[in-house]
C-alpha cells in the first residue's frame, strides 16, 4: 500500500492507537500497521498466543486489517483457555 504525503503526514502525527491482552493496555503507534504485525510485535513482551483473537469492539478482526488512528484493538484467548 502506498502512501500519499498527505497520508504520511496524518499518519506521523497521529498514529496512535491502544492496544490490550489481558492486564496489559497500551497506547502504541501502530495505525498503519496490520493485526499481524501488532500481535508479532507485542507477542514476545504480553505473551500474546498465536490464537488470540483480535477485536475492535465486538467486531473480530482480521490478520490483514489494517489498524487506524485511536482505535482500540484488544486479543483475546478463548473462553476456558489456561495460558
Amino acid at each position: 500500500m502506498e502512501l500519499t504525503s498527505n497520508q504520511n503526514n496524518t499518519q506521523s502525527s497521529n498514529s496512535v492507537a491502544n492496544v490490550r491482552y489481558g492486564v496489559y493496555n497500551q497506547p502504541a503507534p501502530v495505525s498503519g500497521k496490520t493485526v499481524a504485525e501488532v500481535r508479532e510485535q507485542f507477542s514476545k513482551l504480553w505473551g500474546i498466543s498465536s490464537d488470540a483473537i483480535a477485536y475492535k469492539g465486538k467486531d473480530k478482526l482480521d490478520e490483514n486489517y489494517v489498524i487506524q488512528p485511536n482505535d482500540n484493538v484488544e486479543f483475546h484467548r478463548r473462553a476456558g483457555e489456561k495460558g
